[in-house]
């Protein structure tokens, strides 16, 4: 772990190889697949070469559930980010071949770097590969950013120096949400399946209003689950009180 939190603070993301099983990866693209079938005007067209994205799967299923603290990512979650580590969105996302020249990547900042904390890190995102990303597939991409730059609070989009990031499925990516990233879309006959978990801290405003928290995770019998998921967004709010 002290290896990756050191490579995290040189780069601002680090990769972690086979977080997931086979069997666990199997079991999530099968999850996928029936929700997509069951809810499809939950899976809108986004663009980009034949994106679509369900930011509300955790309504739907709880197949996803185990992604947000899976134990071979939460325990470094917990060491980058502290003891306010919480829950923020998620989102699947299934971005489908491309027969034709793709769009530039699109190069952003999901969220400001955060001096205030000790690597910056205001949100952290969690990226899994459901299938095997490579240079003839679609990627995720991101500028390595190092924990001095950060600290700085740089607000440019240049991805000039992007890097491509490659795995099997099963991979995760975590990566500062206030570095430069894009998706890097190719022509390819691939698609490229992935869970995106975004997580915050509980003294500071919720990262969007995207995602919508079950009661099921809201009122876990655990404390420590119900802690995490205790900085609902304002759609999550209405609901709780309304319904």
């Amino acid at each position: 772990m002290d290896e990756q939190i050191a490579f995290l603070k040189k780069n601002g993301y680090v990769v972690i190889p086979a977080a997931l099983s086979a069997t666990e990866v199997v079991e999530l693209n099968q999850a996928l697949d029936i929700d997509r079938q069951k809810y499809p005007q939950l899976w809108p067209e986004r663009g980009e070469g034949g994106r679509s994205q369900s930011v509300s799967v955790l309504l739907t299923s709880t197949a996803f559930d185990c992604t947000i603290r899976h134990p071979a990512v939460l325990p470094l979650l917990e060491a980058l980010m502290g003891e306010e580590l919480c829950f923020a969105e998620l989102s699947v996302m299934v971005r489908a071949p491309l027969d034709q020249e793709p769009s530039p990547p699109v190069w952003h900042r999901d969220k400001e770097n955060w001096p205030e904390h000790p690597l910056a890190l205001h949100n952290i995102s969690a990226v899994y590969y459901l299938t095997d990303v490579d240079a003839s597939t679609h990627c995720f991409g991101v500028v390595p950013e190092g924990l001095e730059a950060k600290m700085a609070s740089p607000t440019d989009r240049d991805g000039t120096n992007g890097v491509e990031l490659y795995g099997r499925a099963g991979t995760v990516i975590l990566f500062n949400a206030g570095s430069v990233h894009a998706g890097v879309v190719r022509r390819t006959v691939r698609d490229r399946r992935t869970i995106h978990i975004y997580y915050g801290h509980r003294s500071q405003p919720p990262l969007s209003n995207h995602t919508i928290f079950p009661r099921r995770l809201l009122e876990a019998k655990d404390e420590a689950i119900r802690l995490f998921y205790s900085r609902p967004n304002l759609m999550t709010q209405l609901m709780c009180d309304n319904f």
